[in-house]
This record gives C-alpha cells, sequence and structure tokens, in this order.
C-alpha cells in the first residue's frame, strides 16, 4: 500500500491553542479505526499498548491493529504507545481524537537507547490554569530536574548519536506564548534545558512531539556511565522565591544514525 505522512496536528500562527502542539503519523492504508501498524511491513499489530496517563487510560489494539479511545479528551494531552521489540512512540492528541489515528511504529535496532518510558514531572507543584496544557497534568513534581545515567556503546566515525524526547508540554515560553500555546499573560518563563555528562546541550523553547538534539562527539563516553538531565525553566518574573516552571514529558530515546 502507498505510504504517505499526515500532519495530524499542525503549526500555525494563525490557529487556537488547542490546535497547536503537533503529533506527526505514518499513515497507511484506508482505514475508519485507530490503528496501528509496522512501519516496515504495514502489518497491523495485535498486543500494542496504549496509554493516556493525564486520563489514566490504558488499553490494547486487537489482533486488526484497531483500538478505541473510550474516555473524555476536550484538550491536548499526550497519548503513548508502547511494544515489546519497538520504538516507544508519544503524541499529542486532542477532542477526543475523533479523525482515525493511523500509527507506523518502527522497530529497535541493537543502536536504541531507550532511557525511559514513563511519563515525567519536574517542577514545583505550582502552575497557573493557564500554563500550557495544565488541565493534563497527571502527576506530582519529582523535583525541579531529571536525571538518569546509561551506557553508551562504541559508534562508527560517520554515525551520530541523538537524544529524542517523544512529548513534552507545560513549557510557559515567551515562543510558547507566541505560538498560542501558553496563555499566562503576566509572566514567563525560561526554557528548559538539557544537560549532557554536565554539559547543556539544548533549550526546549516550545512544546511538543518527536523534539530531536544531536549529541557533540566530544561529550560522549562509549562503554561508560553517561547522563542526561533535564532542567525545569524558571518563572522570570519572580523576585522574592524562586517559582519552577511545571512541565511533563514522556519517551526518552537515544537514537545513533
Amino acid at each position: 500500500m502507498k505510504k504517505f505522512i499526515a500532519i495530524f496536528l499542525c503549526f500555525c500562527s494563525n490557529i487556537c491553542f488547542a490546535d497547536i502542539i503537533t503529533g506527526e503519523i505514518e499513515k497507511q492504508g484506508q482505514s475508519n479505526a485507530h490503528t496501528i501498524y509496522d512501519m516496515e511491513t504495514n502489518t497491523p499489530l495485535e498486543g500494542v499498548l496504549i496509554k493516556i496517563p493525564a486520563k489514566n487510560f490504558k488499553t490494547k489494539t486487537n489482533k486488526d491493529g484497531v483500538f478505541s479511545l473510550n474516555t473524555s479528551i476536550n484538550s491536548p494531552t499526550i497519548m503513548s504507545v508502547e511494544k515489546m521489540g519497538y520504538k516507544p512512540y508519544s503524541m499529542t492528541i486532542k477532542d477526543g481524537a475523533k479523525s482515525p489515528i493511523q500509527i507506523g511504529i518502527e522497530k529497535t535496532t541493537p543502536h536504541d537507547i531507550v532511557v525511559d518510558t514513563n511519563m515525567i514531572h519536574i517542577g514545583d507543584n505550582s502552575f497557573s490554569e493557564n500554563s500550557a496544557n495544565a488541565s493534563e497534568f497527571s502527576l506530582l513534581s519529582v523535583g525541579p530536574f531529571y536525571s538518569k545515567d546509561f551506557k553508551i556503546p562504541n559508534i562508527k566515525p560517520q554515525e551520530a548519536l541523538f537524544l529524542i524526547i517523544g512529548s513534552i508540554i507545560g513549557i510557559d515560553t515567551t515562543f510558547a506564548q507566541k505560538m498560542g500555546q501558553s496563555r499566562v499573560t503576566t509572566a514567563y518563563s525560561s526554557a528548559p534545558e538539557i544537560f549532557f555528562n554536565g554539559n547543556k546541550i539544548s533549550d526546549i523553547k516550545i512544546n511538543g512531539d518527536n523534539q530531536k538534539i544531536k549529541i557533540p562527539m566530544n561529550l560522549i563516553k562509549f562503554n561508560q556511565q553517561n547522563n542526561v538531565t533535564i532542567k525545569t525553566g524558571r518563572n522570570l518574573f519572580k523576585t522574592s522565591d524562586i517559582d519552577f516552571d511545571d512541565i511533563e514529558f514522556t519517551n526518552l530515546l537515544f537514537e545513533i544514525k
């Protein structure tokens, strides 16, 4: 069957808040049902676990790769997809995903390093109802940062290492405000920061799915423990005390390409 990429949710400068966060889907074939496929073979996958943490919702695909979303979804929220032998996948959906969701997921390779598939909340549990997707937060904060150690094998000179953040919500930067993601009008936060082995390598200025960050080769410790740390931003209008921006994210994966 012919494959084509469908942008399920798109960024547009003149669009409303609920339509901002993106999810890129591999749509394969024609179907009126929510379906998950093997991206390479176009074969429907049975037993795929689908989770919407904010709704405490879980379900699995049937023998035809079909699943139902029997839960109320009124604003953008994260849906994650997991199956043994496949890369974890997540996307931000909205409005109960009334249109059929058709997702192609990829098999893992020996070079994939899955760091965490859990939903993580960092911050201080103090946030405005107008914060980006605040109504969809599902957990209490583990603190203002998240840190995890993992091992990286040797890679070829022509290859590169990338950190993939499956989905992230709650960021209240000025850029997120301009995009309509954050509706906080009286303040804004600094961007969450990504550190690799103690070195800052990136900021995350906007909410969304499948954000990819290239890791500088000189920072990698091959065949040793490495560390990735994500620090949330701070309210830049606070002067008397520190007010951390509350964010949630899921599916941290390192890929060697």
